[in-house]
């Protein structure tokens, strides 16, 4: 799993879009049981600082996630939010090929968040009743966000008339 910031140039090119989180199956470790979900937070995505703002997300498959030796394997769902409310900006996204995958998913709500206090961004791998995700053997995918950092030391400038630099 990879999140990082993107360039300028990347910025431009996607919408204004600020980072990237880049995922696949090879993230989702052995050994989870049956019926279990995976969440990946500190570590992995960033802790936002009051004051921040989630200005929009969209999650995009590449591959469909799917367990080759079981077609029966047909719901692994994704979710993106925070410690506070893990779907905030995804909620629970078919990402399994046997069920009906969502490629692409652009929501319209729940965008503009303003964190009055610190929150740990999160991403939720569900798997289906009776199945380990750890199984899955294919998928990618990746999810850009646009984050805000309004108390960015570069954001803040003097006032046109007030005393000190301009």
């Amino acid at each position: 799993m990879k999140f990082a910031p993107l360039t300028i140039e990347e910025q431009a090119s996607t919408g204004g879009f600020t980072h990237r989180l880049d995922f696949n199956y090879r993230d989702i470790p052995a050994g989870i049981a049956n019926n279990t979900s995976k969440v990946w937070a500190a570590g992995y995505l960033p802790a936002l600082v009051a004051s921040d703002i989630m200005i929009k997300t969209e999650l995009h498959l590449t591959t469909a996630f799917s367990d080759a030796s079981d077609a029966a394997f047909n719901s692994s769902t994704l979710s993106l939010g925070d410690a506070t409310t893990a779907t905030r900006f995804i909620n629970a996204s078919e990402a399994n090929v046997n069920g009906t995958e969502v490629l692409n998913v652009i929501p319209g709500a729940n965008q503009n968040v303003i964190y009055t206090a610190a929150g740990q961004l999160q991403l939720t791998l569900n798997s289906m009743t009776g199945k380990s995700i750890s199984d899955l053997d294919a998928g990618q995918g990746y999810i850009l966000l646009s984050i805000n950092r309004a108390a960015d030391k570069a954001r803040e400038q003097a006032t046109p008339f007030g005393s000190g630099n301009t």
